[in-house]
């Protein structure tokens, strides 16, 4: 789902100031920031893509109440583009629960494999992928949806678009870095295909600041653990900030937690900028701003 309060004009007229990472990273961070009560964004003059992996949304008298909890969520913490993974719902049902949602625009899986998100601000294409991998016990199934998803992958990063790709892997990426980084022979092994097109591509995860070994993305029983991700091309990759995972166990909603990563939003300014001034008929110009000067400048 893409906030439709997004105002990409603001952005011309009131350019973001630079972040200051130094607030991002130095300052401890609250528990009202992964609270639902939350009302301020983690991070000023950023946008954001979330992965939120619920169950039950199909189940009578569940789905709605689950729904609204979900835009309290998205409200709350200001998401900018949120991908919601429930494999048991028809497109029809899905419509008909993202009413819910307004300030929304909904966009549906209907097993149209050539169907997925897409934004534009000035020149830049962004293309987000929300997906769910089928787990290791239905391999062909798993395979068949890898094989797909890096088909469109390879075809989006040929169009020059900047993309994303989110949702539920249902694998521990933790267990496969060392596999990559000391037994590359392995890594190439069918099993691990889709993690191993990511990174040698130069695609990246971003670790969350508040992971930790009672705080994962996804727990059962007493298994925590980090099986949902949101991966950023190379293109996209050099605007990311942080990433943070939400607490959503006071929700009851899900047995996940969902993960929000933050970009700094330059990446549409600049270029919305550039191309208003196109559409204008105005000339633009960079101007370097030097703190002292001397002769060698």
């Amino acid at each position: 789902m893409m906030n439709n309060n997004i105002d990409y004009d603001t952005f011309v007229r009131n350019p973001p100031n630079p972040v200051d990472f130094s607030d991002i990273f130095n300052d401890p961070l609250s528990d009202t920031l992964f609270s639902s009560s939350s009302s301020t964004s983690l991070i000023p003059n950023s946008f954001n893509i979330s992965s939120f992996n619920v169950n039950g949304l199909k189940t009578p008298g569940q789905g709605s109440f689950k729904m609204d909890q979900i835009f309290s969520f998205f409200s709350h913490n200001h998401i900018s583009f949120g991908g919601i993974v429930d494999t048991h719902l028809s497109p029809k049902q899905m419509k008909f629960l993202s009413k819910r949602v307004c300030d929304y625009t909904s966009f549906h899986s209907d097993l149209d494999s050539t169907k997925h998100g897409r934004s534009s601000g000035g020149n830049v294409k962004l293309r987000i992928f929300v997906v769910y991998i089928p787990p290791t016990n239905d391999l062909v199934l798993r395979y068949e949806v890898i094989d797909q998803l890096i088909s469109l992958i390879s075809q989006t990063f040929s169009q020059n678009f900047h993309h994303a790709i989110c949702g539920d892997f249902n694998i521990n990426l933790e267990k496969f870095y060392p596999i990559f980084l000391h037994q590359p022979q392995v890594a190439a092994k069918r099993i691990h295909t889709l993690f191993h097109y990511l990174l040698y591509h130069n695609y990246e995860d971003c670790i969350p600041l508040n992971l930790s070994s009672t705080l994962g993305n996804y727990h059962h029983l007493d298994t925590i653990t980090r099986i949902d991700f949101v991966w950023s091309c190379p293109l996209l990759h050099r605007h990311m900030l942080t990433s943070t995972i939400f607490d959503a166990y006071d929700l009851h909603i899900s047995d996940h937690n969902p993960i929000i990563t933050y970009f700094d939003a330059s990446l549409l300014s600049d270029t919305i900028k550039s191309a208003r001034a196109r559409q204008l008929g105005r000339n633009t110009r960079r101007v370097f701003k030097y703190d002292s000067i001397s002769t060698e400048q």
